[in-house]
């Protein structure tokens, strides 16, 4: 950091050619029609720079932003009677990078190397989001962050080439005073946000593809601890056909009992296996410790399938009590329905994105999984049937209506945007990634009831319409091995739990209650 504390003495004019500078720079604030006092004041504050400038052995041409945070710090003993604040304030801040602009502007200073190189990538990570389909405004505020980014490595004298995920974070929690004439104005209101933090791992990611930075760590699970999970995951993606995505929960929750449990199977008993699923009870909701407890069945029958441990340890595992069938399935009827599937605006992209996500969840009883899931060769349109895989990967044939085979050609061939994805529902912004389940059961689903106007349905999720469909078709009078059949269960039990929505039904079977001193 430049400081003449302990340095030669102090000069007691500014050079000549400074002087001439401050004297241009001086004319150039006049033309402008500036009032005098602050015209004073500005003119106070370039002379300022000046005398420390050469106090430091520096010209004006080597004035620079980072020089600006440097002069705002420095112990002030600048020689001359006419400055009138020995200590710069906030307000001589502005002046200062006011002095600054004005040198960049007439050639007298130019712009460090650093952030001229950072800019030309800047620029060259716009074009590639406007290649990539992102809107006009998500250009231009990823423009001005990376532009942030790229001040603030140079006044934290960080190398480009250097940042990582470390530095990441130390920028998106900085206290900022960050600024760049005629490059990057003052950002507020960046710090900490969600976007910000993910559209600068968009950025830091296009620098590492082109080698500027290096590539971000992957955290590597610690899989060598637990020497029998990884057998255990092949064993239910081969033996037991389930999708990634469930033996992903399964993982996870083997992998949180595992500590209490052990690593060695061999020296399990039913003790163990008992108390591990009771005291997670404690520190975990009754409903994340009964999906733990399911995890730990079929690890153990897993184990026990290959004689590492006692297979009636299965067993063993406690229930944990549930409140399945304590309230009816949520629904609501045919018209509803239509009211929320009239709501997507088929003008738009998004809009017939939606009718189409909507029309296979309430005509075909859908789960969101199976609808994020399903992929552009799934969908058979000579023979009018989409294949789903549901729950498992075992893969099931399905009628496919007119009206939604319809919503559904329209979106592709209208809306849905360029990409070699093969998933068929894709975000109708850029990035052009796959939407994800909570996409459709909380987004999509979520604003048709809104803007439908419905209300009292509870939580919004997508199940909403698979309920209904079930509901409805048994208010009509379909039986429920249909019922069953559409909804694709396993189990006929599994299907009973809507013989409980019939209210009107019911009544007609209920007794009256008798009261005391009546005969039943």
């Amino acid at each position: 950091m430049p400081s003449h504390q302990d340095g030669p003495p102090l000069p007691d004019v500014v050079p000549e050619r400074d002087c001439g500078v401050v004297r241009c720079y001086a004319e150039h604030l006049e033309s402008l029609g500036l009032p005098a006092a602050g015209q004073r004041e500005l003119i106070g504050a370039a002379r300022h720079v000046a005398v420390w400038l050469a106090a430091n052995g520096l010209g004006l041409g080597k004035f620079d932003i980072r020089l600006v945070d440097h002069f705002m710090r420095h112990e002030c003993r600048c020689p001359g009677r006419n400055l009138t604040v020995r200590k710069p304030g906030r307000r001589r801040r502005r002046f200062a990078v006011r002095f600054l602009r004005y040198l960049l502007e007439t050639g007298r200073a130019g712009v460090p190397a650093e952030i001229e190189a950072g800019g030309h990538l800047v620029v060259k990570f716009s074009e590639f989001l406007e290649e990539q389909g992102y809107a006009c405004s998500v250009i231009r505020q990823s423009g001005a962050l990376c532009r942030h980014f790229v001040v603030w490595l140079y006044l934290s004298d960080i190398p480009l080439a250097a940042a990582d995920e470390r530095v990441q974070r130390r920028f998106l929690a900085h206290d900022c005073t960050c600024v760049h004439p005629g490059f990057l104005e003052r950002p507020i209101g960046f710090a900490g946000s969600n976007y910000s933090g993910s559209m600068l791992r968009r950025f830091a990611a296009f620098l590492a593809e082109r080698d500027v930075i290096p590539l971000p760590k992957v955290p590597q699970l610690r899989t060598e601890r637990w020497e029998h999970l990884d057998a255990f995951l092949h064993w239910l993606r081969q033996h037991r056909g389930l999708r990634d995505t469930t033996i992903e929960r399964y993982e996870g929750h083997v992998r949180t009992l595992l500590p209490a449990l052990g690593d060695d199977p061999g020296a399990y008993d039913a003790a163990r296996v008992r108390n591990t699923i009771l005291d997670r009870l404690d520190t975990a909701s009754r409903g994340e410790v009964g999906r733990e407890a399911s995890a730990l069945r079929m690890y153990l029958r897993f184990l026990g399938s290959n004689d590492l441990c006692r297979p009636e340890l299965v067993h063993a595992v406690p229930r944990v009590p549930g409140r399945r069938g304590e309230s009816l399935p949520r629904h609501v009827g045919q018209g509803d329905i239509e009211r929320m599937i009239a709501t997507c605006d088929v003008a738009t992209p998004m809009g017939m994105r939606d009718r189409a996500a909507l029309l296979l969840l309430a005509r075909l009883a859908l789960r969101a999984g199976d609808v994020s899931g399903l992929h552009l060769d799934d969908i058979d349109w000579d023979r009018a049937v989409i294949r789903v895989s549901g729950k498992s990967r075992r893969a099931a044939e399905l009628p496919l209506p007119q009206d939604v085979g319809d919503a559904l050609r329209d979106y592709i061939l209208k809306a849905r945007p360029r990409s070699d994805v093969r998933k068929v529902f894709l975000r109708s912004r850029a990035p052009h990634l796959p939407l994800k389940r909570n996409s459709i059961s909380v987004s999509i689903v979520g604003r048709a009831i809104s803007q439908a106007g419905i209300r009292g349905v509870g939580p919004t999720s997508s199940h909403l319409f698979r309920h209904s469909a079930a509901t409805n078709l048994l208010r009509d009078g379909a039986p429920l091995e249909a019922v069953g059949a559409l909804l694709r269960h396993r189990s006929p039990d599994t299907t009973a739990i809507y013989a409980r929505v019939d209210v009107r039904m019911l009544r007609e079977l209920v007794q009256p209650w008798p009261f005391e001193g009546e005969t039943p």
